[in-house]
């Protein structure tokens, strides 16, 4: 199976060494799974067959598609089983399930080992081999006879499956680039600024005798389904272990939910806020604070400099995910303050009034204004103010807006300031020195250096990970193995900690202000958590 524009890393890439890598992908890592097999995968993973697929859940007393309840959702890829919710799921590899248990099992009953039918009963009828009611928690699924039988089938052999994307000298890493259009650029030099890392760190005889190699998947960002058939071919042929700094899936879009469905562990993706559920799953590793999070840091700063009597603060915000996003963050933080929300203000795209907006926050005695929105609505929120000589503190995220607020009118700049979730690297540090050291040996271009940054930063995650799953890495270990690391400094970012219930390794953000001389923005506030 070939991926659309697939390439080596490398500068000098070949069309042989590309066509080496496509029958990689096609053979040696495929797992030698039949064609029974691989739809029973399907079905493991998506909860889709060739026939309809419903799920019971007694509990609930619901029937829902059986694509809400994929079995890998409880029993995890390999089916080695988990505890959430107060609830053990069970290990169903094919092994645990077929041999002997004297006595009682964990789950407190009493059974002979499973045969191929009473697996199939327990899947449809959620009894166990002596008759006893599996959990109500457990789903009971309806689906045709042969998509059972390929179910089966791949249940015999998924704790014995290649491990996707790992041979035994090489560890594969997918990156998701558009071939064309507005971010190819920067999926370019992010691109040699892996290839470098990877180089690097190969030199230095990589990890357990494995070298990372960097596969870029392309896709034409013009195409319908270009970032999902990309990477529905790297993730179903096995030729990826995981992915690191993405510039292909938004948060929301299809793409993202495939990667989630399929447990694919995904570091850094680039342009995915961790406000969704792509950022909030257990597989994918954000860096930087959501614009929620930003919007909590930015209401601790208001706390501590707004000073009137009552406090008085005005949310205004944009009608989309991100605007949303960050009211929630102000709402929840200003319930911790002495602060009062006494006015919120919506807008959808191209329908913004700045005068009726400012008229309406200025007669409700706003002190400071926490805006959620873009640029060109900020600056004209700015001017209008400025015009009725109303100046508020006005506190926005800089990756909302960017710079446009240097250009404030100059009355409005003593009040204007913007959050941001980096904090600035020392270019004299250790890591900051080998940044610029492999962007100047491998032809790095210096426009887009915030992807630069944040790719690089997730290089070190993923190392990071991968060191502490040992030889034998499995996408399971390595994402417990990333869900424990505390504090990891990558030199380039704020120190990194993850958990179980965090996917985003540094939740803060520090706060700028606009220097009236330079009309660059300088720190206010260095950078901190949300309180």
């Amino acid at each position: 199976m070939a991926f659309p524009g697939l390439r080596k890393a490398a500068p000098c890439a070949t069309v042989l060494l590309a066509l080496l890598i496509l029958a990689l992908a096609g053979a040696a890592w495929a797992g030698g799974l039949t064609e029974a097999q691989r739809r029973g995968k399907r079905i493991y993973m998506e909860g889709s067959g060739t026939g309809k697929i419903s799920a019971f859940l007694a509990g609930a007393g619901i029937r829902a598609p059986g694509k809400g309840f994929p079995c890998v959702n409880c029993h995890l890829a390999g089916g080695s089983g988990q505890r959430e919710g107060g609830v053990r799921s069970a290990e169903i590899t094919w092994f645990h399930l077929t041999k002997e248990h004297p006595g009682k099992r964990a789950t407190g009953r009493a059974h002979p080992p499973y045969s191929e039918e009473t697996i199939l009963a327990a899947i449809t009828a959620g009894v166990d081999p002596a008759g006893n009611a599996l959990d109500p928690a457990h789903p009971r699924y309806s689906m045709t006879r042969g998509d059972l039988e390929d179910l089966l089938a791949y249940i015999k052999v998924m704790d014995r499956e290649a491990v996707p994307g790992i041979s035994d000298n090489a560890v594969r890493v997918g990156i998701l680039l558009p071939d064309t259009g507005p971010l190819a650029e920067a999926g370019r030099e992010v691109q040699a600024l892996l290839t470098g890392y990877f180089a690097e760190m190969n030199a230095r005889g990589g990890l357990y005798s494995r070298s990372l190699a960097l596969v870029p998947v392309l896709f034409d960002s013009n195409g319908k389904d270009g970032a999902l058939a990309a990477a529905r071919n790297a993730v179903e042929s096995d030729a990826v272990f995981c992915f690191l700094a993405n510039l292909g899936g938004r948060a929301d879009d299809e793409t993202a939910r495939y990667l989630s469905t399929w447990k694919v562990p995904v570091i850094v993706p680039l342009l995915s806020a961790p406000e969704g559920g792509y950022g909030a799953g257990r597989y994918t590793f954000h860096v930087l604070a959501s614009i929620r999070d930003q919007a909590r840091v930015m209401t601790d700063f208001l706390a501590e400099r707004v000073r009137k009597p009552g406090n008085r603060v005005g949310i205004l915000l944009a009608e989309d995910s991100s605007g949303r996003a960050g009211a929630e963050g102000a709402r929840e933080q200003i319930g911790k303050h002495d602060l009062a929300l006494a006015a919120e203000e919506s807008f959808a795209s191209g329908t913004f009034s700045a005068p009726e907006a400012v008229a309406r926050m200025r007669a409700k005695g706003i002190d400071a204004v926490l805006y959620f929105g873009g640029p060109r609505e900020a600056m004209a929120f700015a001017r209008e103010a400025d015009d009725r000589e109303w100046r508020p503190l006005f506190v926005a995220p800089a990756t909302m807006v960017g710079d446009s607020l240097a250009s404030a009118p100059p009355g409005l700049l003593g009040s204007v300031f913007v959050a941001t979730p980096f904090e600035n690297p020392d270019p004299s540090s250790r890591r900051m020195q080998e940044f610029f050291r492999i962007g100047e040996r491998y032809g790095v271009g210096p426009r887009h250096r915030t992807f630069q940054l944040l790719a690089y930063s997730g290089a070190i995650l993923l190392e990071e990970g991968l060191r502490r799953s040992g030889r034998g890495v499995t996408r399971e270990k390595f994402v417990d193995a990333i869900g424990n690391v505390w504090k990891l400094e990558t030199g380039v970012s704020p120190p990194l900690t993850y958990n179980r219930n965090q996917r985003t390794g540094a939740l803060g953000a520090a706060i700028l202000k606009v220097d009236p001389g330079s009309r660059r923005l300088v720190p206010a506030a260095a950078w901190r958590e949300p309180r």
